[in-house]
């Protein structure tokens, strides 16, 4: 019961708050406890701004709006944008509050009809509604007779002369008059009128809050104020006008909404928040001479228009360039970039099928792509395949015969789940240096992979099949044998990739998932890459003890027990999305995954970076799940889980144009008892941070298994090594 409040607690103060740092497209707390703090140097715009966002919230909790959009703010800050200006604009009479509550229902009913009007099409409603509901009510309102303006605005030196010897107003207004150059003056100002606030002090702490809370959104809002200034004096209008009526504001908006948070930050959003000043202020200029017939003002309506323009206009592209959309809002500029980098280099092959190569064993690339025997022209992507012993030889004895050759009727299996769409098994295997180029392809295997995706397998043994056509099979199931028909001077296999089911189709180009290279007795990882030729190659040879050690299924329970025995526990789950994480309830942490079969690999983490979870997502960043001993896998990992504050807030100014800090990972197999069927492996993984190539940063972990489970984790760090073992 008491949890359960807690829970319910916690969800409406978040709701609050996040109504109001959502204003600068934000979840940060510290910045919306800010932003109310300073909305009260008026307090009656202050109160009724407040009031609004809390009214909102129930009423759409009440009638079953979406909880997530409420919980997020995003139907809340429309409703602290009206309450603002409905506390700014009339006295509180009893009236004004009767209009007060009709108002938000207006809002909240044209904030639910327009997030599905623009959902459909994937584009956010902005202050959409904040705008029509403002004109509905100042149109209304002038034939209302007992709802009465607040003449505090209006008449200004009377009200500043009724506040002498008011602390409070004294504290709120001490910098009004602050002699700095003009054009951060009216920044602050700008950004205090955004909450219909004329303190100067209260666009400072507002500023500061959003430093804190972003220095990418920080550096965008001055962007986007400066080009105003720029642009607003080159063309000879009043910069004046910037902090009256949300003209700057718009800029600020445009700036961080199109520079980082629809837009993943980068040199060429920075561009667009310049070009696209002039047609902000343009269009700015058009709605308030329009909308001055009707005695209404614009306020947000440039921002929410042009952002709305130009995020359809990036969704119409053929292909993207310069520009990359957010994909995964962390609603926060510095995560979404450097998790953006770290994605575009760990996942850019992620969206192909995970071939694998089609036999067992260690063979030698003959013949590779756009070799100089056949693979030309149409058939350039292609590899030949063939076995060779410690002497670069692919035979034993005479090499007259075809049971000579190493690779002759060897398995040959699937490189990936699908169906035997058509089989050749005509043709006889010639005698060895004996070419059969009437029937070129030999005896051929053609596999659908479904997706338009096709594999075709050629020169094998004539009646060699397992398969019929028509069966499904799985990745690794035995197909066939080497042989040697068709264009096949001595046993080899011919492997391609097409996108036709016909047998000789034109090939692509298609990278093998993952394959072991052996160069000078040393094995390397190869990830997404195509063999090269000469090369020795094997397919991953995954160990069970690795494969159900890190299989971590929904609705598992993991449990650790520290040196002081305190008990950890974690459970698996997957999302609506179909993505599959730990989480720790303690810790309230999250640790998203991917498990392909032959590569575990971690993706992102959420919450508590002194969590056990935290540092067991960066020891498995990435494991591949074969023992071999000394074979390193590297990777990155994202920034923000390592810079020292100071680093940390330097990098986030000039991240978007140049990092000079990274993070590396490795993971390697330090213990193995069998390399063939282990029981027992240590895996020893390493995490540094670099600032310009000098190691700030270290971090070493071993994870030890044994019969098929995780048995203990090491965890090292500024000399200090703690131990966990699993319960």
């Amino acid at each position: 019961m008491g949890n359960n409040l807690t829970l319910q607690m916690k969800y409406w103060l978040e709701s609050i708050l996040h109504s109001y740092s959502q204003i600068f497209f934000s979840l940060n707390k510290v910045l919306a406890i800010i932003i109310i703090f300073a909305t009260f140097f008026s307090p009656q715009v202050g109160l009724t701004g407040l009031l609004a966002v809390v009214l909102i919230n129930i009423i759409a909790h009440l009638v079953g709006v979406n909880r997530k959009l409420i919980n997020e703010g995003l139907y809340g800050f429309n409703a602290m944008l009206l309450g603002l200006f409905l506390g700014h604009q009339y006295q509180l009479t009893g009236s004004f509050w009767l209009l007060f509550i009709v108002a938000i229902g207006f809002l909240l009913i044209t904030s639910v009809w327009l997030n599905s009007v623009f959902g459909k099409h994937g584009l956010p409603f902005l202050s959409f509604p904040f705008i029509i509901t403002y004109w509905v009510v100042v149109l209304a309102v002038g034939n209302f007779t007992k709802i009465y303006f607040n003449e505090e605005h209006i008449y200004t030196i009377n009200h500043i002369a009724s506040q002498k010897g008011n602390l409070f107003y004294e504290f709120a207004h001490q910098y009004d008059t602050l002699q700095i150059p003009s054009a951060i003056l009216i920044y602050f100002k700008t950004i205090a009128m955004t909450f219909f606030q004329s303190s100067v002090l209260a666009g400072i702490l507002i500023s500061a809050g959003l430093l804190y809370f972003s220095r990418i959104a920080f550096s965008l809002s001055i962007l986007g104020f400066s080009c105003a200034y720029f642009f607003y004096a080159s063309f000879g209008a009043d910069v004046n006008e910037l902090d009256l009526n949300f003209v700057g504001s718009n800029f600020i908006f445009m700036a961080i909404g199109i520079g980082c948070f629809y837009i993943v930050p980068n040199i060429y959003s920075y561009i667009t928040v310049f070009l696209l000043t002039p047609l902000l202020m343009f269009l700015l200029i058009f709605f308030t001479k329009v909308l001055a017939v009707f005695q209404l003002t614009s306020l947000t309506l440039s921002f929410s228009v042009i952002v709305v323009l130009f995020l359809l206009f990036l969704q119409h592209r053929w292909f993207h360039r310069f520009l990359q959309l957010v994909t995964i809002q962390y609603y926060s500029a510095e995560k979404t970039i450097y998790k953006y980098i770290i994605s575009v280099k760990r996942f850019s092959t992620s969206h192909l099928a995970k071939i694998q190569l089609p036999f067992w064993g260690e063979w030698q690339v003959s013949q590779g792509y756009d070799g100089k025997i056949t693979h030309l022209g149409d058939w350039g992507k292609a590899l030949d395949f063939v076995i060779i012993d410690d002497t670069n030889k692919t035979y034993a004895d005479a090499g007259t015969d075809k049971k000579d050759f190493y690779c002759f009727d060897k398995p040959v299996v699937a490189p990936m789940d699908g169906f035997i769409y058509d089989i050749l098994n005509t043709i006889d295997d010639n005698e060895i240096n004996g070419v059969n180029t009437d029937q070129n392809w030999g005896n051929t295997i053609v596999m659908n992979h479904v997706n338009g995706l096709f594999t075709q397998i050629s020169h094998l043994k004539k009646d060699s099949f397992k398969v019929s056509i028509g069966d499904y099979v799985t990745k690794g199931t035995i197909l066939a044998t080497c042989g040697n028909s068709g264009r096949s001077p001595e046993p080899h296999i011919h492997f391609q990739v097409q996108l036709n089911p016909k047998i000789g189709s034109t090939t692509i180009s298609y990278p093998i998932g993952y394959f072991i290279e052996k160069n000078k007795e040393k094995q390397l990882l190869k990830i997404a890459e195509i063999p090269l030729e000469n090369t020795l190659i094997s397919n991953v040879n995954r160990h069970v003890l690795l494969t159900e050690g890190f299989n971590f299924y929904p609705g598992k329970k993991i449990q650790f027990i520290t040196e002081n025995d305190e008990v950890i526990e974690w459970e698996v789950f997957t999302d609506q999305f179909n993505k599959t994480y730990i989480y720790c309830e303690k810790t309230k942490s999250t640790a998203y995954f991917v498990n392909d079969g032959t590569m575990l690999y971690f993706y992102d983490f959420e919450g508590d970076k002194k969590a056990l979870l935290f540092y067991f997502y960066l020891a498995s960043y990435r494991i591949l799940l074969g023992c071999y001993n000394d074979l390193p896998v590297t990777d990155s990992v994202p920034l923000i889980h390592f810079n020292s504050i100071l680093f940390q807030w330097i990098q986030d100014f000039i991240a978007p144009f140049y990092r000079f800090t990274k993070a590396s990972y490795e993971s390697k197999c330090a213990l193995i008892d069998n390399v063939n069927e282990p029981t027992h492996a240590i895996l020893h993984s390493k995490v540094q941070a670099k600032f310009l190539n000098m190691t700030f940063k270290n971090m070493d972990f071993d994870i030890e298994l044994r019969d098929k489970r995780i048995i203990r984790i090491g965890i090292t760090q500024k000399g200090i090594k703690k131990n966990y073992v699993c319960g």
